[in-house]
């Protein structure tokens, strides 16, 4: 007797309906009872392996883009197709004047070297360990040294070191091993071998086309484990690593948006030979940000390819504002031309930006929005004011 199995329901009732209507039409089966335990239990069997299947199958469908894709691991790797790389927990910052006083008038330089340690007030009863990123060296005014405007940077700063295999490591891959890294912070450098202490250090590469087999620079990228990743070039893009080379990484662990607010802080290093010192704070910790979130890379992926690394229309300069990886979110954003101005100002694109939970930006944080974020792919021209 010829039957159909009708396979459009994917639910595990109707699935086990349909088999049961096959099964009955067949007259190898005429006079079998389906509702008896064993060929319920049977039925049940089939009918649950062909669900699983189905929604297996949905979902491996479902992952295969980046609309509908939920997990993570198939978001980024979606989003690395268009060339983003998901933002990382960016630390809250903050500026200070800085000033060791002297008992003398000789002249001289003092440096205070990346990573050097202050402590915030307490916010919600918990204090914050702020760092330098960088080497700052000023010259002695009168008695003092003055660190003007010092950046520094809420978190602890880390550093690792790998030495590099090929037979082990064939593509060049190192992991960093904090899942809240500021990638920001990050630095590379690379020693020629345990013997020969010269190094280099790498920087990021911006635009492909600029690489040559031995421009130094590295690559980041986010790993199936949530983890970020470095990879190094292969000799035709970017310099390939060489078996006893060391990798040296360092960056700053931090707690996101914990810190924000935070605005007076005291000195926790020791500087040698000198023990008067007096801090100044300039302007509360920025609100910093958390790790990007899966609905945002999903909306930002195909608006940062669409922009292509250049502001050149008003929703360029939009995207471009919203994944600043300077640690400055913003709740709103407008771009309107000089031209639109009345009287117009040709030259110019004006930024009106509403920062997340606070009315205002400081004056570092508009020069670095401009300097850092704008300027570097902005229409050459073209004058950008916040």
């Amino acid at each position: 007797m010829a039957s159909r199995l009708n396979v459009t329901e994917l639910d595990f009732d109707s699935i086990k309906t349909n088999l049961k209507t096959f099964l009955s039409q067949q007259s190898e089966f005429q006079d079998f009872d389906f509702e008896g335990s064993g060929l319920s239990i049977l039925l049940d069997i089939l009918a649950y392996n062909t669900h699983y299947n189905a929604y297996y199958m949905n979902m491996i469908a479902n992952e295969s883009f980046l609309e509908s894709a939920i997990l993570r691991n198939s978001v980024v790797s979606h989003a690395k197709t268009y060339g983003y790389i998901p933002r990382s927990m960016a630390a809250p910052m903050s500026g200070l004047d800085f000033t060791v006083i002297t008992n003398n008038n000789t002249p001289g330089t003092l440096t205070i070297p990346r990573g050097y340690k202050f402590m915030s007030n307490l916010i919600d009863g918990k204090a914050y360990g702020f760092v330098t990123l960088e080497n700052k060296t000023v010259e002695k005014t009168a008695n003092n040294f003055v660190f003007d405007n010092l950046a520094i940077y809420e978190g602890r700063l880390v550093s690792y070191s790998y030495e590099y295999d090929s037979s082990n490591n064939p593509n060049r891959l190192f992991t960093i091993p904090d899942s809240n890294v500021d990638t920001t912070s990050l630095t590379v450098s690379v020693q020629t071998s345990s013997s020969n202490t010269d190094y280099t250090v790498f920087t990021t590469l911006q635009e492909y086309y600029e690489a040559s087999a031995n421009s130094e620079v590295y690559f980041i990228q986010e790993g199936i484990d949530g983890k970020y990743q470095i990879y190094f070039g292969d000799g035709v893009i970017g310099k390939k690593l060489i078996d006893g080379n060391l990798v040296f990484i360092s960056y700053i662990v931090t707690q996101g948006t914990s810190a924000a607010g935070a605005n007076n802080f005291v000195m926790m290093d020791y500087i040698p030979g000198f023990t008067n010192t007096v801090v100044y704070p300039l302007v509360a910790a920025t609100q910093g940000s958390e790790r990007e979130s899966i609905d945002s890379i999903k909306y930002q992926a195909p608006k940062n390819y669409s922009a292509q690394k250049r502001a050149v229309t008003k929703d360029d300069y939009i995207t471009l504002l919203q994944q600043n990886t300077i640690g400055v979110p913003f709740d709103a954003v407008n771009v309107w031309g000089g031209q639109e101005n009345d009287p117009p100002v040709y030259g110019q694109v004006f930024i009106c930006v509403k920062p997340k939970d606070t009315y205002t930006l400081t004056d570092t944080q508009k020069t670095r929005l401009i300097q850092d974020v704008i300027k570097p792919i902005s229409v050459m021209t073209v004058e950008p004011t916040i």
